[in-house]
């Protein structure tokens, strides 16, 4: 009888537990839109090559696009994005990129924010828009 009772309770348990891992959350669950954390208006001040030059870079991110506009050029549009958080204040963006009309190759940005208001972004693995020693900062 206490072998019975033994055998039985350890199937409950497995069970238990086997339902318990199933039920949780996988922390790379890619959300629509932007994170929240992110959303504003942020600057980086840059100038050119033989330092004449000052001008601000930008950025605008909003619920469902981010627009940057660098080098005094024309802006970029990124909309159509997914996120996910990977570590602490970094976040992975999946994008469109808006050039005469959608094209379909998916851009990464890597935005890591380092306080409130200064975060550092990649595009595509590159420091194209920022790097440790140029940070953005909202405005």
């Amino acid at each position: 009888m206490k072998f019975t009772k033994m055998i039985l309770t350890m199937v409950f348990v497995c069970l238990f537990a086997i339902g318990y891992q199933t039920s949780t959350t996988s922390a790379a669950t890619w959300h629509a839109g932007t994170p929240t954390a992110l959303q504003g208006k942020w600057q980086q001040k840059s100038s050119n090559h033989d330092g004449n030059h000052a001008y601000y870079n930008k950025v605008s991110i909003t619920k469902e696009s981010l627009e940057t506009t660098y080098f005094g050029g024309m802006p970029d549009l990124f909309t159509h994005i997914k996120w996910h958080k990977v570590s602490h204040n970094t976040y992975v963006l999946h994008a469109q990129r808006f050039i005469d009309g959608y094209q379909h190759k998916i851009h990464r940005l890597t935005i890591k924010r380092i306080s409130h208001n200064r975060m550092y972004m990649h595009l595509d693995g590159h420091t194209y828009f920022s790097s440790r020693h140029h940070l953005f900062n909202r405005y």
